[in-house]
């Protein structure tokens, strides 16, 4: 047992607050929180404990270190060590895992905010969701521009001269010619925020009496538009295939097996019906993991079993009702949330079975058993890198995952760049039972080419056109297109994302070290954090330099800040 450890903690106040346990590399192991701090630490080091629990033993052994953050409540405590472990991810603490990456609604934070779909969190703005499915997000993306008018463009409005396409298909009130005032645009997007936080009786009612004013006026043909809008809503209702109450507003979470559920009900539509790997999770760590550290939007009422009182009485600031269901209906949708979470167990327990229809469906010649996935990941230029992903029978093998930086192209060029990869993987590494690729028939035709240049001529590969869902084959073989349930879809789907994510993450890893040192390092007033958002916003130094004093705005919102930028801009341009 460490005694300077023991020593530490028989010193600690019997106050709440986080206690951070940390290896002999310093790195953290654990976070956990306490009502008392002193009580509950040196109840690791207690042998009582540890017959009761084989976690606390096995934290006491590693630890070599312990920190600690006093708070004044536990309610301070609960946020603080749900950040904590989001941010340091500790070996001994139970961590939230998408079993995929889920779409978002994305409102930016511009003058005129546009919306967009996107996987990340990012950017500053708002975000919706996430949602279960890309084609109900795309759905409902329409289904909102022809209610609200939101533009979806991302363009610099100062640079438009005259509307889009949109405007004139009546799905974007043009912000970008001043078309609608600022005051006016303002509120069709609270409006949107209320339908997406589930207020859609609202949206309903007001559309319907829109159409009889317009009927009774004789205006037939704007009538029958607000009657297509109703029906765009109504083929919403019935994507989603749960039956809800219209005013219910509510998340229902079911935990078991090592596996989380979450059903998100907003005005009677789901939304969402997630699935997350949570190996000996409770509801308590989703909570805090999901809604604090990843803060996604707090429903008006979270549905969930086994909570007791005290459990409850934390997490009732933020949800006006938590706990049990209320009424046959929300016990109706628990139990469709533990029946996601048997499904999904069967589907897992079914990979052998997906790998052979995967086989029969994509005409391969042999079993799949080792499966790799290739992306492509740059922005605005900035370093382009790939990632290969490996799956051995179905299941990930990081300890196999490659990362390729691809420095040989003056200027982006995905094609180029998926060819690059593949010859150099592929001079050094045998081929894989299958190789997916995240693209279409231009990207296969690339690495077709690839292959030919470096002598192999015997290979098995499919793209995954990710717009629709499509695979797609090098051959004359008509598109796959999949319902989106399908086992083989899903896992194909699943091997795509972690590819995309482990680009992702290279791509980040290489853009903080180039926000470590920069030329506009020496700018008054442009700290770390300025630096960042200014790479991130105009991704060089050339693109900082060229922006105007509006677009530097957006960015800094603060005047100051500006004018030492412009300031540096205008010294640079005389070098």
């Amino acid at each position: 047992m460490n005694e300077e450890i023991l020593n530490k903690a028989s010193q600690l106040p019997e106050e709440p607050g986080v206690y951070i346990f940390k290896n002999k590399k310093d790195d953290v192991v654990y976070v956990g929180k306490a009502k008392k701090l002193k009580r509950r630490v040196l109840s690791y080091f207690r042998e009582s404990t540890w017959a009761k629990n084989e976690k606390a033993r096995c934290i006491a052994e590693e630890a070599e270190d312990l920190d600690f953050i006093m708070v004044t409540s536990e309610r301070e405590a609960l946020l603080l060590e749900a950040n904590l472990i989001f941010n340091k991810k500790p070996k001994f603490n139970v961590l939230l895992r998408d079993s995929r990456t889920y779409p978002y609604i994305y409102i930016s934070a511009d003058q005129y905010p546009y919306l967009a779909i996107t996987r990340t969190k990012e950017l500053e703005g708002s975000y919706f969701g996430p949602y279960t499915s890309a084609g109900l997000v795309r759905k409902l993306l329409e289904f909102l521009q022809k209610v609200f008018k939101i533009r979806t463009c991302t363009y610099d409005l100062s640079r438009v001269k005259k509307p889009c396409f949109l405007y004139h298909l009546k799905m974007c009130s043009a912000p970008c010619v001043e078309k609608v005032s600022p005051e006016e645009y303002r509120e069709q997007l609270s409006a949107l925020i209320e339908f997406l936080e589930g207020d859609t009786l609202k949206v309903r009612e007001a559309l319907l009496k829109r159409m009889a004013v317009l009927s009774e006026a004789l205006q037939f043909e704007r009538a029958a538009e607000i009657r297509d809008i109703l029906s765009t809503m109504d083929d919403l209702y019935a994507f989603q295939g749960v039956e809800a109450p219209l005013d219910l507003k509510a998340d229902v979470l079911a935990v078991s097996a090592g596996l989380a559920a979450l059903l998100q009900v907003r005005g009677g539509m789901l939304l969402g019906k997630l699935i997350f790997d949570f190996p000996e999770g409770t509801p308590i760590d989703f909570i805090t993991q999901f809604y604090y550290a990843k803060g996604n939007r707090m429903p008006k009422a979270l549905i969930v079993t086994g909570l007791k009182k005290k459990d409850i009485k934390q997490f009732k600031r933020d949800f006006p009702y938590i706990g049990e269901p209320r009424d046959e209906q929300e016990e109706r949708l628990l139990s469709i949330a533990f029946k996601n979470i048997d499904e999904e167990l069967k589907i897992r327990l079914n990979a052998t079975h997906s790998l052979k229809q995967a086989q029969q469906i994509l005409g391969l010649k042999r079993f799949p058993s080792r499966i790799e996935g290739i992306d492509i990941s740059h922005t605005q230029g900035l370093y382009t890198v790939a990632s290969v992903v490996v799956f051995d029978n179905g299941k990930p093998n990081k300890s196999e995952y490659r990362r390729y930086r691809i420095s040989e192209l003056e200027e982006p060029n995905d094609f180029e760049a998926m060819a690059t990869v593949v010859k150099r993987r592929y001079t050094k590494h045998p081929l894989p039972d299958l190789l997916l690729i995240d693209g279409g028939e231009p990207q296969l035709r690339a690495v077709e080419k690839a292959f030919a240049e470096i002598g192999i001529q015997e290979y098995e590969i499919v793209g995954l056109a990710k717009e629709f869902n499509e695979l797609v084959f090098l051959d004359n073989r008509d598109r796959v297109k999949l319902k989106e349930e399908h086992p083989v879809l899903r896992m194909i789907i699943s091997i795509d994302d972690e590819a995309h994510r482990f680009a992702i993450n290279y791509h980040r890893v290489l853009r903080e070290r180039r926000f470590q040192s920069s030329k506009i390092d020496d700018i008054p007033g442009i700290g770390p954090k300025r630096k960042k958002a200014l790479m991130r916003a105009f991704g060089s130094v050339k693109g900082i330099a060229e922006a105007s004093e509006a677009d530097l705005y957006s960015v800094l919102r603060n005047s100051k800040a500006v004018e030492a930028v412009s300031k540096w801009a205008n010294e640079k341009s005389g070098d």
